[in-house]
Parts: C-alpha cells; structure tokens; sequence
C-alpha cells in the first residue's frame, strides 16, 4: 500500500477515535463489528458521523448519561414517532443565509445506518424491539447514465492541450501542467479508474513497459490496471518532461503533482475536469465519476460483455454493473437500425461506428 493509502487511513482512523469519545460507551462494541466485517474505514467513518448526529439529538431532547447508558436504556426507551421525529430534522439546513434541502441520498443514509444500528443490538440480544426497521427507505430515484460522446471527449481534449484561447496570465501557469492535465484525462477516460485511486497513485505504480499501473481500489485491495498506447504515450510524455521539473522540488512520491510539488488532492483533480468541461461548453455536469462512466459505457457499447465491464471497473458485485450499463440502449438501437439496412444493401460496409 502507497505512503498516501497509510497516511488517509491513519487520518480517517484518528476522526473515528476523536468521535467514538463523544458517544455512548455501548455503541463502541457496534463499530468494533463494522471493523471485524472487514468494512473499509471511510464507511466506518460515515457511520460515526450519521450515529454521532443521531445521539447529539438525543441528548438535545432530554436524554441523560447516554455515555454510561445500556442500549437498552438508550434504544427501548425510544417510540417510532421518536425516531421519524429524528429524521424530519433532516429535511433542510441553512447555509449562505439560504434555506436548501437535504439530498434524498442523505436522508437514506441515515435511516440506512439506524436500521443497521438496531438490528445489530437486537441480534445479539441487548435491545427487546428492533423499531428501526419499521421506517420506509427513502426511494432513491435512479440517476440516468451520463457519459460523454466521441465529439465531446475529442472536444474535452482538444480544450486540455488549447493554450490560444488564454490570456497570457492564464497560459504561464497552464504550460506548466498541461502535460500533466492530459495525462489526467486520458487515464480516466482510458482506464475508468475512481479519483481517488488516480490521487493514491506513485510514480513507481506506473509502469510504462507493461503498459499498465498499479492502484488500490476501494476496501484496500492492490489492483493491477493496463491501458492503450493513447494513454501510455501521454504518461510517458508527463512523467518525462513536467514531472521531473516539479519533483526536483519535492520528495513526494505522487505521479501527480501540483505546482507546490504535492500530491495532487481530489478536490483539485475535481476541479480540473470541471474547469475543462466549463471550457469545452459541454452542456450537463462533468466530473471524474463522467469520466469513468464513459469509460465503461464505451467499453460496453464495443464489446457488450457486461462481465467484463464489471471486472475493469472493479465491481463488487456484476448487478452494479447491470444496473447502470446495460439501460444505455439508445445507442443499440440505432446499431440495429444500422445492421437492418444490410437487409436492402448488400454492399454495406459501414455497420457500427468506433466511440473513441
């Protein structure tokens, strides 16, 4: 695991710590069952926020000694009117001086983690009734895949390496990186790898002989990923030329520095693709995640092996996968309309078009 995967699992582990002291002594033997299920410290992170929100409530509204209480003292004291009263706390929060909702996502995630919360005192036997599974999850509309197309991935490139388009302030700091930009965007969008595993990658990760890097993938597990001559080229060319001239500065074994010769940081990388959508005019949000999509929507529309898509995106499961690529259909359809006029011309060679 790279210096970068210690030092982010180090940092989530000391927020846990910090939180756990907060919280009522019973909860600790719930999180230490997270642990033992082998869940990833980010998760477990998540749910010390949502349960640490959840017994600030509590304490708001009456509840004493909850550091020293049982769970049952705590959890069958509470009604099902106590906990949907809890959540419609989460309908909306003010920020900027503006009212805004909270996000669906958000407010199933809480109820996610309570019922998991509940259900784990119940099993072991130290609550009587396990209330939490009686609250509806909030249906989660299903987001529509979205992905770029060939012209707008040419465009988005096109836009990295354009340096006409600048003032002359904006062109001596984008020299200085547009190498390392390219190499960005074409890693994304020839591997469809998670901004946070391009983020956690090193140097020595990358090799160009085999045409492939090494990442660590969500739950830890080290990944072997190999890409096309495209994206070897423009590594090759980052690596060779900007990247010596940063690390000169730094110690760091990042493959990706900033001008300050650190480690890159995911809101950086986020904002990039950002600015560089916003440059290209492309009409709908693109973020890594868009980037990553395209990838897999492409690879699907040329092989249509889901299974492989799957296995590339490193899906834990191939039903994620099903879920969000085998609904693109759009472009299938006009592939058949395609492959149904060779019923009328023999002589149609032209039957599928190439994404990239």
């Amino acid at each position: 695991m790279s210096t970068y995967q210690d030092e982010v699992k180090i940092s989530i582990d000391e927020k846990v710590s910090e939180k756990l002291k907060e919280m009522p002594d019973f909860s600790k033997k719930f999180f230490k069952h997270l642990e033992n299920k082998g869940m990833s410290e980010k998760t477990i992170l998540g749910y010390v926020y949502d349960l640490n929100t959840f017994f600030a409530y509590l304490e708001d509204n009456g509840f004493k000694k909850l550091k020293t209480s049982k769970a049952s003292d705590v959890l069958d004291k509470l009604t099902i009117d106590d906990i949907q009263e809890y959540l419609d706390n989460f309908k909306y929060y003010e920020t900027s001086n503006k009212k805004k909702s909270y996000s669906i996502n958000s407010k199933a995630r809480r109820v996610s983690s309570l019922r998991s919360f509940y259900r784990f005192y119940y099993r072991i036997g130290e609550i009587k009734n396990n209330l939490a599974d009686l609250i509806d999850m909030p249906k989660i509309p299903e987001k529509e895949i979205k992905a770029m197309d060939v012209d707008q991935v040419r465009r988005i490139l096109e836009t990295v390496n354009d340096l006409d388009s600048l003032s002359k302030h904006q062109r001596f700091y984008r020299q200085a990186t547009l190498k390392r930009d390219y190499a960005i965007m074409m890693l994304f969008l020839g591997t469809g790898i998670r901004v946070s595993e391009l983020v956690g990658l090193d140097v020595d990760d990358v090799d160009l002989h085999n045409a492939s890097i090494v990442v660590v993938r969500k739950g830890g597990d080290e990944d072997t990923v190999y890409f096309g001559n495209e994206v070897e080229d423009a590594l090759r060319d980052y690596i060779d030329n900007e990247r010596e001239n940063l690390a000169k500065k730094t110690k760091s074994p990042a493959l990706f520095l900033s001008l300050q010769a650190d480690r890159m940081s995911t809101r950086s990388i986020e904002k990039l693709v950002k600015d560089y959508a916003k440059r290209t005019n492309i009409n709908f949000k693109v973020t890594p995640h868009t980037l990553r999509k395209t990838y897999g929507t492409n690879l699907y529309e040329e092989t249509n092996d889901i299974y492989l898509v799957a296995t590339a995106l490193h899906h834990s499961s191939v039903e994620t996968t099903k879920k969000f690529y085998t609904k693109i259909g759009e472009s299938h359809k006009r592939t058949a309309a395609k492959h149904s006029s060779a019923l009328f011309d023999k002589n149609s060679n032209n039957l599928g078009k190439k994404f990239f």
